[in-house]
């Protein structure tokens, strides 16, 4: 089971500088005003107004700056890839995020069969993205673990994932444009209890696939993905009964957003829903499934939009009107382009955006945005290549996602989660939900389960944006987290264990020996690698102290702690006493406030 912990027991972890018998990480990040907000003085408090723009950035290239590149494009980062990142320098480091081949991943598979029989006779092991339910009255107990398969394949992916920007892009895709695998599942919907699954999945693939591409192409597509029609009840939209939704949230919240210059009207959005009539699956008994159109659903009056949109008609022309639809929202090329920036810059920058940053950032991103028809890759090569993405005062400001931390941690300090039998698809696939289940879930954030079609309120709500991670409760599971991993456990699933633990020898020996047996300069590296800015000489000192040197103050304590180990290393003494300081060096670095923050 994870490691879990009781209050008195976490504040003594903290370091010392933290002597408040209330939570320090709660205090340093909670909503001190709802409105005009305002911060503690915390280290997170981004100077302002912050005056860099676009120009191409020329300062130094060192760990720190490849490190805060990889923190932002990628869930946490080994350290052989900021290493990697610091030789190729800037630009080649950036073109290597976003220049990559698509490929198609192994699918998720049947791993559910010692549990319960595919009802389909699907063998185990085998892969069920194609396998369908012809009939409603079975599969919904297959569909159900192949849903909970799905969220585990999502997991993996990340904690996978290749040297480029595609893992976390498509989470920005699919916290923009969500959709909640559980609410497609259970929507009353024929043959979705049973063949849902199968959509989903064909949904984040598509997004995936499609994650640097063309903005305007993606939402004509998402438009008609089976999991949306169902998610956002464009199935039922027909000529007697219109229904809203889809049409609302594709002009609120996916294109032209609720910015002061996006001044689309109700009546636009009633016209809107008559456009999309008609549009249907019928065929998610069968594969491959897709949306068609259906003339006799569809409303064929004329469609008449607001001056917002200089009073455009779209005729009665059917399936055509989707496109013309599109288009229309794209020729409103100004409010589109700055919103979809906004919410990359929220995304991989900062939440706070004042008139400084609107004028030297958003707006001339808009405008690069546009020039390049809409494709995003460009977008992304000028904000990563700029001065303001690397001024210090985006450093250490932005609280990391539940996902970025759980990834992360498990990325960054090399632990094994993959198990010892490949074919045990069973305990693999467990092992990948217990991360969901016992860790993500509590902290509010797992792929494949979205709050609602807005996303997760942290990385668009206002005024909080960040902070909305941070709570009472999930503080206290983030440590909890943490501790789990450097104290290890150990999980069995059909009759395989596995060891979840940080090892921290193997951690350090990453480093050069030179810096390992210097304990000043090993609290310097491990400093450098885990935390997104620096700590002052003081306080690397007390981590020294107090962890590598057991409270005393000659150096000579560790290093002759750590060159008895290398002389030695199968001796159990020298090895237990190097293992448990710095399991207590790194366990304490992980435990600041400032390890919560990218």
């Amino acid at each position: 089971m994870p490691h879990t912990m009781n209050r008195r027991s976490l504040l003594k972890m903290l370091v010392s500088r933290n002597a408040n018998t209330v939570d320090p990480l709660f205090e340093k990040y909670r909503r001190k005003k709802f409105f005009n907000r305002k911060y503690s003085a915390g280290i997170n408090a981004r100077t302002s107004p912050v005056s860099s723009g676009l120009a191409a950035y020329t300062g130094a290239w060192t760990i720190n700056e490849a490190a805060y590149l990889l923190r932002h494009t990628q869930f946490g980062f080994k350290k052989s890839d900021a290493d990697a990142f610091v030789n190729l320098g800037m630009n080649a480091a950036v073109d290597l995020l976003l220049n990559f081949t698509n490929t198609t991943p192994s699918p998720p598979v049947n791993y559910y069969q010692p549990d319960a029989a595919d009802e389909n006779g699907l063998a185990y092991g085998s892969d069920w993205t194609q396998n369908v339910f012809t009939s409603g009255a079975i599969g919904g107990t297959t569909n159900t673990n192949r849903t909970r398969g799905l969220a585990a394949w999502c997991f993996a992916l990340g904690l996978n994932q290749d040297l480029n920007i595609r893992e976390k892009m498509s989470l920005f895709w699919y916290h923009f444009i969500p959709i909640d695998f559980t609410v497609v599942r259970i929507s009353q919907n024929s043959y979705c209890g049973s063949n849902s699954a199968r959509i989903c999945y064909d949904y984040m693939k598509y997004f995936r696939e499609n994650c640097l591409g063309n903005f305007k192409s993606i939402i004509r597509n998402m438009a008609t993905q089976p999991a949306m029609m169902y998610y956002l009840n464009n199935q039922a939209n027909s000529k007697n009964a219109p229904d809203e939704n889809f049409a609302r949230e594709v002009m609120e919240l996916f294109t032209l957003g609720k910015d002061p210059l996006s001044e689309y009207t109700q009546e636009d959005v009633v016209q809107a829903a008559k456009v999309l009539t008609g549009w249907r699956v019928k065929n998610l008994n069968a594969y491959p499934t897709t949306t068609t159109y259906d003339d006799t659903l569809h409303d064929k009056t004329t469609k008449t939009f607001s001056s917002f949109f200089n009073n455009t008609t779209i005729n009665g022309t059917g399936a055509n009107e989707l496109d013309a639809f599109v288009d229309m929202i794209f020729s409103k090329s100004v409010v589109v382009s700055e919103y979809i920036c906004r919410r990359l810059y929220r995304f991989f920058v900062y939440y706070d955006i004042d008139a400084t940053i609107e004028a030297n950032v958003i707006t001339p991103l808009a405008q690069v945005f546009v020039a390049n028809n809409w494709n995003i890759q460009p977008v992304l090569d000028t904000l990563f290549k700029s001065q303001h993405f690397y001024d210090m005062a985006n450093r250490g400001a932005y609280i990391k996602s539940p996902l970025d931390l759980v990834i992360g941690s498990l990325r960054t300090f090399n632990i094994n989660t993959t198990i010892s039998d490949a074919t045990n698809y069973n305990a693999q696939y467990k092992i990948w939900n217990d991360f969901n289940s016992n860790f993500l879930l509590p902290i509010e954030q797992v792929m494949g389960t979205i709050p609602n079609v807005s996303g997760w309120n942290a990385f668009y709500q206002k005024p909080s944006f960040h902070e909305y991670w941070i709570n009472s409760t999930t503080t206290q599971k983030r440590f909890s987290f943490l501790s789990s991993i450097f104290n290890g456990y150990t999980k069995t699933f059909n009759g395989l264990s596995t060891r979840i633990e940080v090892d921290v020898i193997a951690w350090v020996k990453q480093f050069p020996n030179e810096v390992v047996i210097d304990p000043d300069l090993l609290v310097d590296q491990c400093v450098k690698y885990l935390l997104p800015i620096d700590l002052s000489t003081t306080v690397k000192n007390t981590l020294k102290m107090q962890n590598l040197l057991s409270n005393q103050t000659d150096n000579n304590y560790w290093t002759v702690a750590w060159s008895n180990y290398i002389s030695n290393p199968s001796n159990t003494t020298y090895t237990s006493t190097v293992k448990t300081r710095l399991k207590s060096l790194l366990l304490t670095i992980t435990q600041l406030a400032e390890y919560q923050l990218m």
